[in-house]
This record gives structure tokens, sequence and C-alpha cells, in this order.
């Protein structure tokens, strides 16, 4: 019985080709799902004790977890 070469080099090739892109899809579309909840966290510097910290959501002032200073963000 003669080998095919198609059916022996590139069906498997073609399988293995559509596993990785389809792996690599639903890698992208958890890490995608995972940065939109967790969203962007905002950077603040306190001004008394120059703690740098972030918090998750967007305030115009946060409380410093240090000494307790209500602080403007620094970047967003």
């Amino acid at each position: 019985m003669l080998i095919d070469p198609f059916n022996f080099f590139v069906i498997p090739l073609a399988l293995t080709l559509i596993f990785l892109f389809v792996a690599a899809l639903i890698y992208d579309v958890i890490i995608f799902r995972r940065r939109r909840r967790r969203g962007n966290p905002v950077v603040y510097r306190c001004d008394s004790c120059r703690h740098i910290y972030s918090v998750p959501h967007r305030t115009p002032l946060a409380r410093c977890p240090k000494c307790g200073n209500q602080n403007e963000p620094v970047r967003e």
C-alpha cells in the first residue's frame, strides 16, 4: 500500500496549525477579558509621605494607604 504524500504531511500540518490558531485565539480572548475587567489602574503619589500607590478605578482624589492624605492622580 502506497502512502500519499498529501495525507502524510499536509493533513497533520493543517490540523496542528488549526489547533495552534484556536489556542492563540482562546488565549487572546481570555487576556482581553481580564484586562477589561480589571480596568486601568490610576497611579497616585502622596504629597506628604511620597508613597506611590494605585487605585483600580478613576477618582478625583484617593486616600493614601500610609498616612491617609487625599491626593490627585499623577498618571492615568
